[in-house]
């Protein structure tokens, strides 16, 4: 379905999604799942089935969730007009379906992509932004607010890249470094119990 105006909340899976104006909500009807309205919303959407339709949905939602923004896509919206418009006039085509699926399948791979490429920057932004200051007390909502990202968004987008929860990452990262000062010759004492202390005070 596409957001023509308003926003709604989908539900898939464990998970939550923001759909907002502009985007396009793919999902397998097949598995449970739910939508709701933020607002007055208005929306278009069709359903289809085929061969490799699950396997598109599994790997576009492996990708990027089921939720796309296509504000600056124009090849989405225009074949969606033609499936909704050939469906309107009953006149079915079913090559012609076919083929514009295909090239939205192909336009929300490549949305897909430059999200990841997106996120992945923002992993690396935020292992930075972590090993510079470890040794200080670090919350979920600062390293949220570091990268622009709601705290829930920023939680599940982390330990996709990384597989660990931001509290888990902190703290391993905190011990390892604690583990190098021990063998590490001359190293202060007083150094590193405050690292031990950091070890266990994170409010992550």
């Amino acid at each position: 379905m596409v957001i023509k105006k308003g926003s709604m909340t989908i539900s898939y899976g464990d998970q939550e999604f923001q759909a907002p104006k502009n985007t396009l909500v793919f999902l397998n009807c097949y598995q449970p799942h739910m939508y709701r309205t933020n607002e007055n919303v208005i929306f278009e959407w069709f359903h289809f089935s085929g061969n490799s339709s699950e396997d598109y949905f599994e790997l576009l939602f492996e990708k990027n969730g089921c939720v796309f923004s296509i504000e600056n896509n124009f090849v989405i919206p225009e074949c969606m007009n033609q499936i909704l418009l050939m469906s309107e006039k009953g006149n079915i085509n079913e090559h012609f379906i076919s083929m514009n699926i295909h090239r939205m399948m192909y336009e929300l791979n490549e949305i897909s992509n430059e999200s990841t490429d997106i996120q992945e920057k923002i992993i690396t932004r935020t292992v930075a932004y972590i090993e510079g200051h470890f040794n200080l007390d670090i919350t979920l909502k600062e390293l949220a607010d570091y990268v622009n990202l709601t705290p829930f968004h920023f939680s599940r987008v982390f330990k996709k890249y990384t597989g660990y929860s931001p509290y888990e990452y902190v703290i391993n990262f905190r011990i390892n470094h604690a583990k190098k000062c021990f063998i590490t010759p001359n190293f202060p004492l007083r150094r590193l119990l405050m690292y031990q202390d950091s070890i266990v005070t994170t409010t992550l």
